[in-house]
């Protein structure tokens, strides 16, 4: 990455002992350190969108809405079956009478004054029919069903959203990893040139003002590393909470995310098409179609007769004291009853049409809406598409800008070896290299999140890379459903 005033060195052969101290709690904390990679497991992409399936509390509120269906599919068709409806009742009665009436009415004492004890059962099964209803029955049915593809489309539509969520978390922590670890190389390079520079102090080389400005970038490089490891554990924490997962122990990220890939194989009128076809969006608004189809059936339904029929046994019996008390076989009377019978909304002062009217409307608006979903998801596709090959042209210029830069730095050092560059500009070099290296790790994660953002629009890009005849087969690097990296 970025070296000091020495001669630049692969990272991996750099001397950096005497930092240990220094770096203790910082490749303590870093799940990629190599220290910490032998105790804590990976948690690959592909493991997390599993536990994110499993997990996510807004999945999972989705997929528990299809229980809604279940249970009104069931209640629709219900309304094909008869009613029944049973009663039963038993009862205990006392009555004492001392004052009595005589043949004219008036009262007289009563000369019998016992108590009187009777007692009653009764049981009753009775049951309704609906034969004709306008085919309103129908209609619900209809709806019901409508109303349960509507929250399956829902629950591919949060799946998507999800998906794209915890890959999106995921790469923001892979690019905080990967910035600290750039970070912590320029430390080390800073270290050098602090070291350097004191040596030529000593050799009356440079002045105690370019000591203390090596000093002070030392200082201010060890306060970046700390604000970098801040943001990247506050990464680690949104991803937790992305997932939902409560068992989900102590990880660390995958180190290498997946290469760029040209985007110009990737066919815009393949890609719209293939959202129009896919999109929960759409699925979820022709859904909404079906179901204000069926709602105005319902409504225009409510005009026709009602026919039903009615039906019930009745059996019940009567005694002195408490002989007919939980009687379940009651001999003393039973009948039955059965009737037919036919209404006609003649006048509901206007209910009946501004139902009607009502759910006419909304289907136009459905219709409607559907037309302007549709046209929001090419707009937003063909955004997505050319966020995606802006930020491959910004990844490729930062590649170019990095290898001028490292060529810039080299001969910088030369130059400062020689006396003829001052530590300050050498200092305003190496700072340009940092830029530069950062600059390509922001510019590589943000391409793999503008290439996240169109496949929460149109699916996995592998199916969709080579329609436009491009050279390449699938888009490197790209990730399918299940999150797995090519």
């Amino acid at each position: 990455m970025i070296g000091g005033p020495a001669e630049r060195v692969p990272a991996g052969s750099r001397n950096i002992g005497a930092l240990a101290p220094l770096f203790a709690s910082v490749l303590l904390l870093l799940p990629s350190a190599p220290t910490h990679a032998q105790t804590v497991p990976v948690l690959p992409l592909e493991e997390a969108l599993l536990r994110a399936r499993t997990y996510n509390p807004d999945y999972r509120m989705a997929e528990n809405d299809l229980e809604l269906s279940r249970v009104g599919r069931k209640v629709a068709m219900g309304a094909f079956l008869p009613s029944l409806s049973f009663t039963a009742g038993t009862g205990l009665s006392f009555d004492r009478q001392l004052i009595s009436t005589d043949f004219f009415g008036n009262p007289i004492e009563n000369p019998v004054t016992e108590w009187q004890t009777s007692s009653s059962s009764s049981q009753y099964l009775g049951g309704n029919l609906t034969l004709f209803e306008g085919g309103q029955r129908f209609a619900q049915l209809a709806l019901e069903g409508a109303q349960a593809q509507a929250r399956e489309a829902t629950v591919d539509s949060r799946f998507r959203t999800v998906r794209a969520d915890v890959v999106r978390t995921y790469r923001r922590a892979q690019a905080q990893q990967a910035t600290l670890r750039v970070e912590e190389e320029l430390l080390a390079g800073r270290h050098m040139d602090l070291e350097l520079t004191r040596r030529m102090f000593d050799l009356a080389g440079a002045g105690r003002v370019e000591v203390l400005a090596a000093e002070l970038n030392v200082q201010r490089q060890e306060q970046r590393i700390q604000q970098t490891m801040a943001q990247f554990r506050q990464g680690i924490l949104s991803l937790r909470s992305t997932i939902g997962d409560p068992e989900l122990g102590e990880f660390r990220l995958s180190d290498l995310p997946p290469e760029p890939f040209d985007p110009a194989s990737l066919d815009a009128e393949a890609l719209v098409a293939e959202a129009q076809a896919t999109s929960p969006l759409i699925q979820q608004q022709t859904a909404q179609l079906d179901v204000g189809s069926a709602q105005a059936r319902v409504a225009r339904g409510s005009r026709w007769p009602t026919v039903s029929m009615s039906f019930g046994f009745n059996q019940r019996t009567f005694a002195l004291d408490r002989d007919a008390l939980f009687d379940l076989y009651p001999d003393q009377g039973r009948y039955g009853t059965t009737s037919l019978s036919i209404s006609i909304p003649l006048f509901s002062r206007f209910q009946t049409q501004a139902r009607v009217v009502e759910a006419e409307v909304g289907l136009e608006n459905a219709q409607e809406n559907l037309r302007k979903i549709r046209l929001q998801v090419e707009q937003e596709v063909r955004s997505r598409l050319i966020a995606l090959q802006t930020a491959y042209l910004g990844y490729e210029i930062a590649l170019r800008s990095r290898e001028i830069s490292e060529e810039r730095l080299r001969l910088a050092r030369e130059q400062f070896r020689l006396g003829s560059r001052t530590f300050n500009e050498l200092q305003r070099d190496i700072d340009d290299g940092a830029s530069a290296e950062r600059e390509v790790i922001t510019q590589l994660f943000g391409f793999l999140e503008a290439v996240t953002n169109l496949e929460e629009m149109v699916g996995p890009l592998d199916g969709v890379a080579n329609t436009a005849g491009g050279s390449g087969g699938a888009a490197p690097g790209g990730v399918d459903r299940s999150g797995r990296e090519d």
